[in-house]
């Protein structure tokens, strides 16, 4: 899934495509019904008591459904998982993975319960969420992760437990929000050490030697 993601919404004009994960421009049809009876295709006919939604992506050409304003079609496909981040946190992760598109505030949950275990498994023990990733910021997380989080009240006087569902905030972009944010820490926290550290293996002894006697003085 790109960094830049919109959720498919039929009263977008444009939306990332579940299908191409394209970001495109969508071609909608709607078609009114009375119980199960057609009665026209109108974008407002009054007498419609079930109305269904069909957008074409301009991209790959494949259709998004909605059913009396529900998502139906097709299943949204999370973003993955970053690599490296802990095995811990990527079960909670998958799960809500798998489920934020049709129970986002249960997704959302074990987001917010993942966010909290990875702060432990970066070694922030506190039980107070909101300095543990204050303590990550000291250690390099960017504080704009921080305002985020506290923007979808993982931290900041809002903020809810681990586990604990915002009923007023917890929509599927919320659930996606997260699910980045998960991999934005993890990112910085882990993967781009990660790879400095395999650079700085990578050099010549001598010139290991130089870095650490420079060091020492």
């Amino acid at each position: 899934m790109p960094k830049t993601y919109i959720s498919p919404d039929r009263l977008r004009r444009s939306f990332t495509c579940p299908h191409c994960g394209t970001l495109s421009v969508m071609h909608y049809v709607v078609f009114n019904f009375i119980g199960e009876q057609f009665i026209s295709m109108s974008e407002n006919d009054p007498r419609a008591n079930n109305r269904m939604h069909i957008a074409s992506c301009q991209n790959c050409k494949k259709k998004i459904i909605w059913i009396d304003n529900v998502y139906v079609y097709p299943d949204i496909v999370a973003e993955e998982a970053n690599p490296d981040m802990p095995d811990s946190v990527k079960q909670l992760y998958d799960e809500a993975g798998l489920i934020y598109n049709k129970s986002p505030r249960a997704a959302c949950a074990l987001l917010r319960l993942a966010i909290d275990r990875l702060c432990n498994e970066l070694g922030e023990t506190d039980r107070d969420i909101n300095k543990n990733i204050g303590a990550l910021v000291k250690k390099g997380l960017p504080e704009a992760v921080q305002k985020a989080l506290d923007v979808v009240r993982v931290v900041g006087n809002k903020a809810v437990h681990p586990g604990q569902i915002a009923f007023d905030v917890d929509d599927t972009n919320t659930a996606v929000m997260l699910m980045r944010l998960l991999n934005i820490i993890v990112e910085r926290m882990i993967a781009e050490p990660k790879e400095i550290d395999s650079l700085y293996q990578s050099l010549p002894e001598s010139v290991k030697d130089a870095v650490e006697n420079r060091d020492k003085k």
